[in-house]
Order: C-alpha cells, then structure tokens, then sequence
C-alpha cells in the first residue's frame, strides 16, 4: 500500500516539457472514483486479469465491454463515446505499444487498484485500473509512469 501527499486526483508536476501535454491527454480519460473505501475483492490474479483484459479490449475497440465493467457512477461519468478515443490518443503521442512490463496490485485509498506499466515506443505509461469491492471498474487512468503509486511486487 502506498499513499501520496497530494489530494486524490491531482497531477504531480510536469518534470518535462512534454509531460505537460502528456498529463492533459491522460487526464481525458481519468475518472478516479470517489466511492467509500472497501477494500480488496478479487483475488490478486483475477485482478490483473480484468486490468489486462480492460486494455486488450481498449487495444482492439471493443470499448462497449469495458463500458460493461464499469460501476453505474463510472458509465456516466466515462461513457463509451469518451473512451473510444483513449488509445488512439495514447498511440499518436507515445508511438506503437510494445510491451507491459511490470503488473502492480494493491490498495490505494482503501481500494483495489492494478497498475500496468506499459512500454511505448516513445515512452512508458502506467494503467491504473480501480475496483469497488463487488469487482466493478470505478476507475480508469493513464498517467506518465513516474504517476505510478503502487509499489512493485517485492520478490
């Protein structure tokens, strides 16, 4: 579990000239949800497994599946016609997607959260996927991968 000092929500400062424009992006797609903690439901591998899928889905536009998995509070506030042109974006900025290569889950904020760190061509960018204790998505994001906050798996 890791925890930030900035209030839910907010951007870390833009370290490079880039990064303002990458954060503006990303931040279209962000909807972090604002629900009561409860805590982990899913197994950790099940988890990661929705994560990926959530971004196999994305990858192949097939966004009314995701729309599925999404909380009622999430479905309005990131409708499929917000979604649809998530990767598109992600691909003109960063380039071709190459790899994930790490896969990160834990509590954030009292939540379920997986991150997927994912290689572009140009640079990397965390997923962050966040789940309500009866496995619904109520949240979605890609940030820089310097916006990752869960820690790695210790070995």
């Amino acid at each position: 579990m890791c925890s930030t000092s900035r209030p839910a929500g907010t951007a870390r400062p833009a370290s490079k000239p880039h990064m303002k424009k990458t954060t503006r992006l990303l931040a279209l797609a962000l909807v972090v949800g604002l629900s009561t903690p409860l805590g982990a439901q899913l197994s950790r591998d099940a988890a990661i497994a929705k994560a990926e899928a959530i971004l196999k889905h994305l990858q192949e536009g097939k966004t009314a599946e995701i729309v599925k998995e999404f909380d009622d509070r999430m479905a309005k506030e990131l409708p499929e016609a917000r979604l649809k042109p998530a990767w598109s974006g992600l691909v003109a900025q960063f380039g071709a997607f190459k790899s994930i290569t790490e896969r990160r889950e834990g509590l954030m904020e009292g939540r379920q959260a997986v991150e997927l760190i994912l290689a572009f061509e140009k640079d990397t960018v965390v997923h962050r996927t966040v789940f309500d204790a009866s496995g619904k998505v109520d949240g979605l994001v890609f940030r820089p991968a310097t916006a990752a906050v869960l820690r790695p798996p210790q070995l």
